[in-house]
Protein backbone atom coordinates (compact mmCIF):
# COMPACT_ATOMS: atom_id res chain seq x y z
CA UNK A 1 0.00 0.00 0.00
CA UNK A 2 1.49 3.34 -1.04
CA UNK A 3 1.42 6.55 0.99
CA UNK A 4 -1.56 7.99 -0.91
CA UNK A 5 -3.68 4.93 -0.12
CA UNK A 6 -2.60 5.02 3.54
CA UNK A 7 -3.54 8.68 3.79
CA UNK A 8 -6.91 8.08 2.12
CA UNK A 9 -7.70 5.15 4.44
CA UNK A 10 -6.80 7.27 7.46
CA UNK A 11 -9.12 10.08 6.29
CA UNK A 12 -11.98 7.62 5.67
CA UNK A 13 -11.46 6.01 9.08
CA UNK A 14 -11.55 9.36 10.87
CA UNK A 15 -14.64 10.41 8.92
CA UNK A 16 -16.49 7.20 9.83
CA UNK A 17 -15.45 7.61 13.47
CA UNK A 18 -16.79 11.18 13.59
CA UNK A 19 -20.03 10.06 11.93
CA UNK A 20 -20.56 7.19 14.35
CA UNK A 21 -19.80 9.41 17.34
CA UNK A 22 -21.95 12.32 16.19
CA UNK A 23 -24.46 13.90 18.54
CA UNK A 24 -28.09 14.02 17.43
CA UNK A 25 -29.15 16.41 20.20
CA UNK A 26 -27.75 19.92 20.73
CA UNK A 27 -25.66 20.87 23.75
CA UNK A 28 -27.51 23.41 25.88
CA UNK A 29 -25.57 25.86 28.07
CA UNK A 30 -26.64 28.72 30.32
CA UNK A 31 -24.41 31.78 30.69
CA UNK A 32 -25.00 34.58 33.19
CA UNK A 33 -23.28 37.94 32.62
CA UNK A 34 -23.20 39.69 35.99
CA UNK A 35 -22.09 43.26 36.66
CA UNK A 36 -23.05 46.78 37.64
CA UNK A 37 -25.11 48.96 35.25
CA UNK A 38 -23.09 50.14 32.20
CA UNK A 39 -20.21 47.78 32.96
CA UNK A 40 -20.23 46.46 29.38
CA UNK A 41 -22.37 43.30 29.51
CA UNK A 42 -24.44 44.14 26.41
CA UNK A 43 -21.35 45.48 24.62
CA UNK A 44 -19.72 42.09 25.11
CA UNK A 45 -22.72 40.24 23.67
CA UNK A 46 -22.82 42.59 20.66
CA UNK A 47 -19.10 42.02 20.09
CA UNK A 48 -19.56 38.25 20.12
CA UNK A 49 -22.39 38.55 17.60
CA UNK A 50 -20.39 41.06 15.49
CA UNK A 51 -23.10 43.68 15.90
CA UNK A 52 -22.08 47.27 15.13
CA UNK A 53 -25.09 49.07 16.62
CA UNK A 54 -24.65 50.91 19.91
CA UNK A 55 -26.01 48.90 22.87
CA UNK A 56 -29.04 50.30 24.69
CA UNK A 57 -29.31 50.55 28.46
CA UNK A 58 -30.18 47.16 29.94
CA UNK A 59 -32.92 46.29 32.39
CA UNK A 60 -31.95 44.68 35.76
CA UNK A 61 -32.46 41.28 34.10
CA UNK A 62 -32.44 40.64 30.35
CA UNK A 63 -32.48 37.46 28.27
CA UNK A 64 -31.34 36.35 24.83
CA UNK A 65 -29.99 33.19 23.25
CA UNK A 66 -27.32 32.25 20.73
CA UNK A 67 -26.99 29.21 18.48
CA UNK A 68 -23.78 27.77 17.05
CA UNK A 69 -23.35 24.90 14.59
CA UNK A 70 -20.90 22.33 15.95
CA UNK A 71 -18.69 19.90 13.99
CA UNK A 72 -21.57 17.38 13.87
CA UNK A 73 -23.74 19.97 12.09
CA UNK A 74 -26.00 20.24 15.14
CA UNK A 75 -26.94 23.71 16.41
CA UNK A 76 -25.87 24.03 20.06
CA UNK A 77 -27.75 26.60 22.14
CA UNK A 78 -26.66 28.99 24.87
CA UNK A 79 -29.23 30.84 26.96
CA UNK A 80 -27.75 34.17 28.02
CA UNK A 81 -28.91 36.26 30.96
CA UNK A 82 -27.68 39.77 31.74
CA UNK A 83 -28.05 40.33 35.47
CA UNK A 84 -27.41 43.42 37.58
CA UNK A 85 -25.07 42.47 40.44
CA UNK A 86 -27.71 43.60 42.97
CA UNK A 87 -30.09 40.97 41.54
CA UNK A 88 -27.61 38.09 41.66
CA UNK A 89 -30.08 35.99 43.69
CA UNK A 90 -32.00 35.64 40.41
CA UNK A 91 -29.20 33.39 39.16
CA UNK A 92 -29.62 30.92 42.03
CA UNK A 93 -33.41 31.05 41.78
CA UNK A 94 -33.37 30.22 38.07
CA UNK A 95 -30.70 27.56 38.50
CA UNK A 96 -32.69 25.82 41.22
CA UNK A 97 -36.07 26.11 39.48
CA UNK A 98 -34.66 24.72 36.21
CA UNK A 99 -32.56 22.08 37.94
CA UNK A 100 -29.40 23.18 36.11
CA UNK A 101 -26.41 20.94 36.84
CA UNK A 102 -23.89 23.37 35.34
CA UNK A 103 -23.82 27.06 34.49
CA UNK A 104 -21.27 29.63 33.38
CA UNK A 105 -20.86 32.90 35.27
CA UNK A 106 -19.01 35.88 33.80
CA UNK A 107 -18.33 38.90 36.00
CA UNK A 108 -18.06 42.01 33.79
CA UNK A 109 -16.34 44.97 35.43
CA UNK A 110 -15.87 48.56 34.28
CA UNK A 111 -12.15 49.30 34.67
CA UNK A 112 -12.86 53.05 34.70
CA UNK A 113 -15.58 53.12 37.36
CA UNK A 114 -14.20 50.70 39.91
CA UNK A 115 -15.77 51.98 43.13
CA UNK A 116 -17.95 48.85 43.24
CA UNK A 117 -15.19 46.40 42.39
CA UNK A 118 -14.38 45.02 45.82
CA UNK A 119 -18.02 44.50 46.80
CA UNK A 120 -18.84 42.99 43.40
CA UNK A 121 -16.03 40.45 43.75
CA UNK A 122 -17.03 39.57 47.31
CA UNK A 123 -20.67 39.22 46.25
CA UNK A 124 -19.77 36.85 43.42
CA UNK A 125 -17.39 34.87 45.65
CA UNK A 126 -20.10 34.32 48.27
CA UNK A 127 -22.68 33.46 45.61
CA UNK A 128 -20.47 30.95 43.77
CA UNK A 129 -19.41 29.13 46.92
CA UNK A 130 -23.01 28.92 48.20
CA UNK A 131 -24.28 27.70 44.84
CA UNK A 132 -21.72 24.92 44.61
CA UNK A 133 -22.29 23.90 48.24
CA UNK A 134 -26.10 24.01 48.30
CA UNK A 135 -27.04 22.83 44.81
CA UNK A 136 -23.89 20.96 43.71
CA UNK A 137 -24.12 22.99 40.50
CA UNK A 138 -20.86 23.21 38.58
CA UNK A 139 -20.05 26.90 37.97
CA UNK A 140 -17.55 27.81 35.26
CA UNK A 141 -16.24 31.30 36.01
CA UNK A 142 -14.46 34.21 34.40
CA UNK A 143 -13.81 37.94 34.88
CA UNK A 144 -13.63 40.41 32.01
CA UNK A 145 -12.47 43.96 32.65
CA UNK A 146 -13.91 46.31 30.03
CA UNK A 147 -12.67 49.75 28.87
CA UNK A 148 -8.97 48.92 29.16
CA UNK A 149 -8.18 51.91 26.94
CA UNK A 150 -9.34 54.24 29.73
CA UNK A 151 -7.79 52.07 32.46
CA UNK A 152 -4.38 52.87 30.99
CA UNK A 153 -4.79 56.50 32.10
CA UNK A 154 -4.91 55.56 35.82
CA UNK A 155 -1.84 55.91 38.01
CA UNK A 156 0.50 52.93 38.21
CA UNK A 157 -0.39 52.39 41.86
CA UNK A 158 -4.12 52.26 41.13
CA UNK A 159 -3.62 49.92 38.18
CA UNK A 160 -1.48 47.63 40.33
CA UNK A 161 -4.13 47.46 43.06
CA UNK A 162 -6.91 46.68 40.57
CA UNK A 163 -4.84 43.98 38.89
CA UNK A 164 -4.01 42.35 42.21
CA UNK A 165 -7.63 42.31 43.33
CA UNK A 166 -8.99 40.86 40.09
CA UNK A 167 -6.16 38.31 39.91
CA UNK A 168 -6.87 37.23 43.48
CA UNK A 169 -10.58 36.65 42.94
CA UNK A 170 -10.07 34.96 39.58
CA UNK A 171 -7.60 32.61 41.28
CA UNK A 172 -9.59 31.68 44.39
CA UNK A 173 -12.76 31.25 42.30
CA UNK A 174 -10.92 29.08 39.76
CA UNK A 175 -11.70 31.35 36.81
CA UNK A 176 -10.19 33.14 33.83
CA UNK A 177 -9.22 36.83 33.85
CA UNK A 178 -8.79 39.18 30.90
CA UNK A 179 -8.83 42.94 30.30
CA UNK A 180 -10.09 44.29 26.98
CA UNK A 181 -11.53 47.23 25.11
CA UNK A 182 -13.94 47.27 22.19
CA UNK A 183 -11.59 49.73 20.49
CA UNK A 184 -8.84 47.14 20.11
CA UNK A 185 -9.46 44.05 17.95
CA UNK A 186 -6.74 41.98 19.60
CA UNK A 187 -8.05 42.27 23.15
CA UNK A 188 -11.65 42.01 21.94
CA UNK A 189 -10.76 38.75 20.16
CA UNK A 190 -9.57 37.32 23.49
CA UNK A 191 -12.82 38.42 25.16
CA UNK A 192 -14.88 36.81 22.39
CA UNK A 193 -12.92 33.57 22.72
CA UNK A 194 -13.54 33.49 26.48
CA UNK A 195 -17.22 34.24 25.85
CA UNK A 196 -17.37 31.33 23.39
CA UNK A 197 -15.58 29.06 25.85
CA UNK A 198 -18.12 29.76 28.60
CA UNK A 199 -21.10 29.71 26.23
CA UNK A 200 -20.21 26.68 24.09
CA UNK A 201 -17.25 24.99 25.90
CA UNK A 202 -14.93 25.75 22.97
CA UNK A 203 -11.17 25.57 23.53
CA UNK A 204 -9.48 28.49 25.29
CA UNK A 205 -5.73 27.89 24.90
CA UNK A 206 -2.69 29.94 25.82
CA UNK A 207 1.06 29.89 25.45
CA UNK A 208 3.76 31.09 27.83
CA UNK A 209 6.65 33.25 26.74
CA UNK A 210 8.96 30.21 26.80
CA UNK A 211 6.79 28.10 24.50
CA UNK A 212 7.19 27.87 20.75
CA UNK A 213 4.23 29.60 19.03
CA UNK A 214 1.56 27.13 17.96
CA UNK A 215 -1.23 27.90 15.51
CA UNK A 216 -3.64 25.90 17.68
CA UNK A 217 -2.93 28.15 20.69
CA UNK A 218 -4.90 31.34 20.64
CA UNK A 219 -3.26 33.83 22.97
CA UNK A 220 -0.10 34.60 24.92
CA UNK A 221 -0.26 34.94 28.70
CA UNK A 222 0.11 38.48 30.09
CA UNK A 223 0.64 39.09 33.80
CA UNK A 224 2.08 42.63 34.03
CA UNK A 225 0.80 46.18 33.59
CA UNK A 226 2.51 46.82 30.26
CA UNK A 227 -0.36 45.21 28.33
CA UNK A 228 -3.92 43.96 28.91
CA UNK A 229 -3.99 41.15 31.47
CA UNK A 230 -4.68 37.65 30.09
CA UNK A 231 -4.59 34.89 32.71
CA UNK A 232 -6.39 31.57 32.17
CA UNK A 233 -7.88 29.44 34.93
CA UNK A 234 -5.07 28.10 37.10
CA UNK A 235 -2.56 30.45 35.51
CA UNK A 236 -1.43 32.13 38.74
CA UNK A 237 -0.89 31.15 42.37
CA UNK A 238 -2.95 32.63 45.20
CA UNK A 239 -1.54 35.97 46.31
CA UNK A 240 -1.52 37.82 49.59
CA UNK A 241 -4.53 40.14 49.76
CA UNK A 242 -5.06 40.98 53.44
CA UNK A 243 -3.61 44.45 53.03
CA UNK A 244 -5.40 45.24 49.79
CA UNK A 245 -8.83 46.07 51.18
CA UNK A 246 -7.63 49.09 53.16
CA UNK A 247 -5.45 50.24 50.27
CA UNK A 248 -8.38 49.91 47.88
CA UNK A 249 -10.62 52.01 50.13
CA UNK A 250 -7.92 54.67 50.29
CA UNK A 251 -7.48 54.88 46.52
CA UNK A 252 -11.13 54.41 45.52
CA UNK A 253 -14.26 55.58 47.37
CA UNK A 254 -16.07 52.27 46.87
CA UNK A 255 -19.84 51.95 47.33
CA UNK A 256 -21.54 48.97 49.00
CA UNK A 257 -23.91 46.89 46.88
CA UNK A 258 -27.45 47.02 48.20
CA UNK A 259 -29.41 43.88 47.46
CA UNK A 260 -32.89 44.41 46.09
CA UNK A 261 -35.70 43.77 48.56
CA UNK A 262 -38.43 41.40 47.44
CA UNK A 263 -41.03 44.13 47.96
CA UNK A 264 -39.02 46.75 46.07
CA UNK A 265 -40.54 47.86 42.76
CA UNK A 266 -37.82 47.72 40.04
CA UNK A 267 -39.92 50.09 37.93
CA UNK A 268 -39.00 52.86 40.38
CA UNK A 269 -35.25 52.26 40.03
CA UNK A 270 -33.72 55.44 38.57
CA UNK A 271 -30.82 53.43 37.12
CA UNK A 272 -33.15 51.99 34.48
CA UNK A 273 -35.18 54.92 33.18
CA UNK A 274 -36.83 54.28 29.79
CA UNK A 275 -39.11 57.04 28.49
CA UNK A 276 -41.17 54.83 26.19
CA UNK A 277 -41.75 52.08 28.73
CA UNK A 278 -42.32 54.53 31.60
CA UNK A 279 -44.96 56.49 29.64
CA UNK A 280 -46.78 53.30 28.68
CA UNK A 281 -46.63 52.06 32.27
CA UNK A 282 -48.00 55.37 33.57
CA UNK A 283 -50.84 55.22 31.05
CA UNK A 284 -51.74 51.65 32.07
CA UNK A 285 -51.72 52.58 35.74
CA UNK A 286 -53.98 55.57 35.15
CA UNK A 287 -56.43 53.44 33.16
CA UNK A 288 -56.48 50.75 35.83
CA UNK A 289 -57.35 53.33 38.50
CA UNK A 290 -60.41 54.58 36.58
CA UNK A 291 -63.75 53.45 38.03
Amino acid sequence: MNKSEELWNAVVKEGLSNYNNRREQPEIQTLFLVGTPKSGKTTLIHAFLDKDDEPKASLPVEYTYIRRTNKHMVKDICYIWEVDISNITFVSQLTKSEGLEKISLLLVIDLLHVQDLWNACETVESFKKNMEAETKTVVSFGIIGMKYDLFEDLTTEKKLILCRITKHYATILDGHLIFCTKKDRTTLKVAKDLFSHLAFTTKFRFETQNEIPNSKISHQLRFDLSSPVIIPRGGENKSEINYLHQTFETQFAHRPITAKREDEDPAEDLNYINDVIDKQRKKCLEESEKP
